[in-house]
């Protein structure tokens, strides 16, 4: 089901001026500029003053949230995020120095993109200039957002108290070696090496861990967390974390041609946290695809040469240690045999219609601190990043993508990358490639990286990995690369995951076709955001344990689900016998254990639902979660509890996706990219479809608001204009 827009293009063509150039734009039928200038430096200019043009609240409204303003438009709604910022972030002299560390292409492009952003605002009085300082904010807020992985410790210790509270510390440590696996072969992988690689990984399983935190700092630092995520939500900063990937080599291809699809996924809002654009210079540069407003250049997209996209990693790249602070000065800490003084910064947060708010950040060599240090029970809690200070590293790679013209470019270009995310490319020579990119921590003999490590320096990092050992390939034997946020490799330590993974559907549909037309290829991401997984790995369970049942209710619901192709359709019954099921049965195995209440939560669900599948498989879990009980019989019971109530209310409803604002919601699953491209590489040139709703334009005034709202509705796409003759 791929519908394409009609291709009706209206008169758009104008010119701007960049730095004493005249350039070219033309603006398509969904307000998209392209931009035509002599010189790449003329085009990022360009697409400064255009930017602005489109997007000038959003990019105020991210550069304050970026750098822990946004307090002083907003007021105090903002304050969390502020302080959050501040606590974590940078200062403006750290901002402009990671700036200069930058290569001289990357200063150029953010100096001309700043210089045209500045000529927008020419004639607005009240408006701040922008600066350089401003990009590299917002750059690292998005940088940290999809790939800042890690900094879980502290909640996992806490849990592992609860737990151990209940049945012992012994049986609490088997609970978190089933939920918290280091390395299970079963997990699907990016590069579908689970299945193909004969001889599992060897475990390697750390037994260290210092304290967590007290009753007193955990509720503190708890609910500063959720008050700084309710901040960036109100802000329309994104919270949300996805995205899926997936590439075809030209041997699986129906035409012979490479293909990319990209669907990053950051939640929606009115405006889109991205807009699109389309550069080109007689310089070099040809890039279209996807940007964020306030950072130059295409994030994810395609140029004459290559298409390129990206997905969260999941690497863990941030640890959390404990200090022992100086019980004669509790702002000293332990560190290799000394007493070393907390650094302090101090910072003023300006607040709207409220005076201004005192902010003491403490930091340690290890990193910043994860909240207030806890002077009385003299521990404090450091964030050790690899990434800290390098972030910009992340965005000047990208930027090198959109020149690259080979898969060795791009390889070059990804090996800069030092927050996690996974990026694919394909070229219209015929290569497709995938790498697994990040400052990857050397960690000490014994590490448990589920646990606080001591801070004491005794269990310091040993290094980093080299590009080299980033799990990566290119042109696979099996002929695609698909990803939706899970491992990069069989042997890739540590992991989490388990056999269960909600982008199967994905897998299933490569694996299964032969060849694959451009139309199925961007029709996988309706099918596998409607796909309903966990009813590929349950369903023959209940289907098995319902057998010779006389209990009408455990007949009709495995007759349904039976029948059923897992497709989440308006009105099926089976996804919601499923959702039931699902709930009831992970209540009656782990309640004793989790809060009932909380594996309601998908969130939760997560790490549960691979132990029990190995249980009803049969396979060796680390504790007996049965303790005797018969599982068939467990199967049987929630069956019967999920339909409760009558088929009349089993209709499954498709959810709604909230764009807030005037636009509110719009029926659709979430599981899909807030921006979503399919490219073909053929020998014509790149041949794109792409959909980015709401619409181009921030202002409600602008028929380019929400003109995209149809497509994104009927999960369609437009074709992206590429060549200049068809813009007429």
């Amino acid at each position: 089901m791929m519908m394409f827009a009609a291709l009706l293009l209206a008169q758009g063509w104008s010119t701007v001026e960049a730095g004493g150039e005249t350039v070219d734009v033309y603006r398509d039928r969904w307000g998209i500029p392209h931009v035509y200038a002599k010189t790449w430096a003329a085009a990022f200019r360009a697409e400064g003053r255009l930017e602005a043009e489109d997007r000038w609240t959003q990019m105020d409204a991210f550069r304050r949230a970026g750098k822990g303003e946004a307090a002083e438009i907003k007021g105090a709604e903002a304050l969390a995020n502020d302080r959050d910022r501040r606590r974590r972030g940078y200062t403006e002299a750290e901002l402009r120095g990671m700036f200069e560390a930058g290569g001289p292409r990357f200063r150029a492009i953010l100096g001309a993109y700043t210089a045209g952003v500045n000529d927008w605002l020419k004639g607005r009085p009240g408006e701040r200039a922008w600066t350089e300082t401003d990009c590299v904010a917002i750059g690292i807020l998005m940088a940290r957002r999809f790939g800042e992985a890690g900094d879980y410790e502290l909640t996992v210790a806490r849990v592992y108290e609860q737990i151990a509270k209940k049945i012992g510390e012994a049986d609490a440590k088997k609970v978190l070696d089933d939920l918290l696996r280091s390395s299970d072969p079963l997990a699907p992988t990016t590069l579908n090496d689970h299945l193909r690689d004969a001889a599992p990984p060897a475990e390697k399983k750390g037994s260290f861990r210092a304290p967590g935190m007290s009753d007193d700092a955990w509720a503190a630092y708890r609910a500063e967390l959720d008050a700084a995520l309710a901040s960036r939500e109100a802000l329309g900063v994104p919270t949300y974390f996805g995205s899926n990937a997936w590439v075809v080599s030209p041997g699986k291809s129906a035409t012979g041609n490479p293909m990319l699809y990209g669907g990053p996924m950051m939640g929606f809002g009115t405006p889109s946290i991205c807009d699109e654009v389309h550069l080109v210079s007689a310089d070099g540069l040809s890039v279209a695809g996807m940007s964020f407003p306030g950072v130059p250049g295409v994030m994810i997209g395609w140029n004459a040469k290559i298409a390129f996209t990206t997905t969260s990693g999941g690497g863990d790249l941030v640890d959390v240690f404990t200090l022992e602070l100086n019980p004669e000065n509790p702002e000293q800490y332990r560190y290799k045999g000394a007493w070393k003084d907390l650094e302090v910064v101090e910072h003023e947060i300006r607040v709207k219609d409220a005076p201004a708010e005192k902010l003491k950040v403490y930091r340690s060599v290890l990193g910043p601190l994860a909240g207030e240090p806890d002077r009385k029970n003299l521990r404090a809690h450091a964030l050790r990043m690899s990434f800290w200070k390098r972030e910009q590293s992340t965005f000047e790679a990208v930027m090198d993508m959109n020149f690259a013209a080979t898969v060795d470019d791009f390889k070059a270009a990804a090996a800069k990358v030092v927050t996690s995310h996974n990026f694919f490319c394909a070229t219209a020579d015929g290569h497709v490639g995938f790498w697994f990119c990040g400052m990857f921590p050397r960690r000490a003999v014994g590490h448990d990286p589920r646990f606080p490590q001591k801070g004491d320096g005794s269990m310091d990092w040993t290094g980093l990995l080299e590009p080299a050992e980033w799990p990566s390939a290119v042109d696979p034997r099996h002929g695609f690369f698909a990803n939706w946020n899970n491992k990069p490799a069989r042997a890739w330590e540590p992991s989490g995951f388990g056999k269960i993974f909600w982008g199967k559907k994905i897998i299933d549909v490569l694996e299964g076709s032969e060849k694959v037309t451009f139309e199925r290829f961007a029709e996988i991401a309706r099918l596998t955001a409607y796909h309903a997984f966990l009813a590929d790995y349950f369903v023959p369970h209940i289907l098995e344990a319902a057998k010779g049942s006389d209990d009408p209710d455990v007949k009709r619901g495995a007759e349904i689900l039976a029948a059923w192709d897992r497709q989440e359709v308006e009105g099926s019954p089976a996804p919601v016998i499923l959702e039931r099921w699902i709930r009831g049965a992970l209540v009656r195995m782990f309640g004793k254990y989790v809060d009932p209440l909380m594996l309601a939560s998908r969130d939760i669900q997560r790490y549960v639902v691979d132990p029990f599948l190995y249980a009803l498989e049969g396979r060796a879990l680390s504790y007996d979660y049965a303790n005797g009980r018969d599982l068939k019989a467990l199967v049987r019971d929630a069956l019967k509890d999920a339909m409760k109530g009558g088929e009349a209310s089993l209709a499954w409803k498709e959810p709604t996706i909230d764009f807030k604002g005037e636009i509110g919601k719009v029926k659709s699953k979430s599981g899909r990219g807030t921006y979503q491209v399919a490219v073909e590489m053929t020998p014509k040139g790149p041949r794109a479809v792409t959909v980015c709703a709401p619409g181009q334009s921030e202002s409600p005034a602008s028929k380019h608001h929400r003109d995209q709202l149809d497509l994104f509705s009927a999960w369609g796409y437009k074709p992206f204009v590429w060549d200049r003759a068809e813009m007429k």
